[in-house]
């Protein structure tokens, strides 16, 4: 594989792979998988954040970028089994009506969904003039009671992701979620395989950025 199909297929990986802020683990263990070969030392500190290290003797260097993306995380759910949500990171509401979504009941286990709102026929003038709120909106899984949406292990307070995955464009551009900051790991990734110099370099993967740059801190 050439240095640009591989460097599509790490950040597809990533991109692909959920970790919303707060929920970085499967991010965390991809990054350390392709870090792991091209360093010393390998921590992971109380927060979360990822610190690999290589020693040398020539100038010390830095590459930081955060692991986290923008998502979404489960509130309550009600007694029609329409389950209520917020905002993790910074969105724009009206964005999200409509979106697949996909909700992290547990390791490696997902529940697929859609969000929806009170259909436009159903409101008055009043309403249809106004631009959607995530407080207006739900996500449905298909269930039909709160009961129905709890045996299939969702519950408050789970990660949620828009279902996206990457997609070519035009030419030899492509689209998907978290570019923001997945782009910045493959960077810095491929820089700590291209140093030459005998440079002691540091490679973090920071968390929590998108809800304030806490991993940073």
């Amino acid at each position: 594989m050439g240095d640009i199909e591989a460097i599509r297929d790490l950040l597809e990986r990533l991109s692909n792979a959920h970790g919303i802020s707060g929920f970085e683990e499967g991010i965390r263990e991809i990054v350390i998988s392709e870090v792991e070969p091209l360093v010393d030392e390998i921590l992971v500190d109380k927060v979360g954040n990822l610190i690999a290290s290589r020693t040398g003797d020539g100038p010390r260097v830095m590459l930081a970028a955060h692991m986290d993306e923008i998502g979404l995380m489960t509130k309550y759910i009600d007694e029609k089994g329409y389950i209520r949500f917020i905002k993790v990171g910074g969105w724009f509401d009206q964005i999200l009506l409509g979106q697949r979504v996909v909700i992290q009941t547990g390791e490696g286990e997902y529940v697929y969904g859609v969000i929806g709102s009170k259909p436009p026929h159903l409101m008055d003038e009043e309403e249809r003039k106004k631009p959607l709120k995530v407080k207006d909106m739900f996500i449905d899984i298909g269930c039909g009671s709160r009961e129905e949406v709890e045996s299939l292990g969702v519950t408050e307070g789970q990660a949620v992701i828009l279902d996206r995955e990457l997609r070519g464009l035009a030419g030899d551009r492509v689209t998907s979620k978290a570019f923001d900051n997945r782009a910045g790991l493959v960077m810095a990734i491929e820089a700590m395989r291209r140093i030459k110099e005998n440079a002691a370099v540091t490679f973090v993967g920071t968390v929590q950025e998108e809800v304030g740059l806490k991993g940073a801190r």
